[in-house]
Formats: structure tokens, sequence, C-alpha cells
């Protein structure tokens, strides 16, 4: 499938809001199946602007549950302890 650059950055500005692929294929009036199964490659286009749109959101998430735990507030330094022990069970 080929999305226009406009289209590539709607793709990321919606994944960066946390919208289902399917839901973004809607919004951008693409076949639904095209757009899902472009997500399946790690080299496409399409992937890379979904991943950047949602990986922005969950650093901005992630920065903010930092700073409120730093702060002191409980349920942010469990859900940072949950963030620490997920991550460092990904790089084993």
């Amino acid at each position: 499938m080929f999305l226009t650059v406009e289209q590539l950055e709607q793709t990321e500005q919606l994944a960066s809001l946390l919208l289902a692929p399917g839901e973004i294929a809607i919004v951008l009036a693409v076949d639904t199946d095209e757009f899902l199964d472009d997500l399946l490659y790690e080299s496409s286009d399409t992937y890379k602007a979904y991943q950047r749109g949602k990986l922005r959101t969950k650093a901005e998430l992630h920065k903010t549950i930092l700073t409120q735990a730093k702060q002191g507030s409980g349920p942010a330094q469990t859900m940072a302890a949950r963030i620490l022990l997920d991550l460092e069970s990904r790089e084993l």
C-alpha cells in the first residue's frame, strides 16, 4: 500500500492519540485490510509512522509517571517499578 506523506503524517499523529490501526485506516479512508497488512512489515513506511506516533506518546507517559514518582506519588512509583521490570525483562 502506498500512503502519501500527508497520510503518513496523519498516521503518526493518530497513533500518538492511541487510536487503533483499524480506526486510523477508516480516518484515512484507505482499505483497512491493506493498512493492517502494511503494519506487519517493520520496513514499511506505514509501520514506521505508526510506531513513531505510538512510541512518542509512550515516552511522554513514561516521563510523566517518572516525574510524579520522584515527587512521591505512590501509584506513580508502582507504575514506574512495573515499567522498569518490563524493560529489564526485555533486555535479557
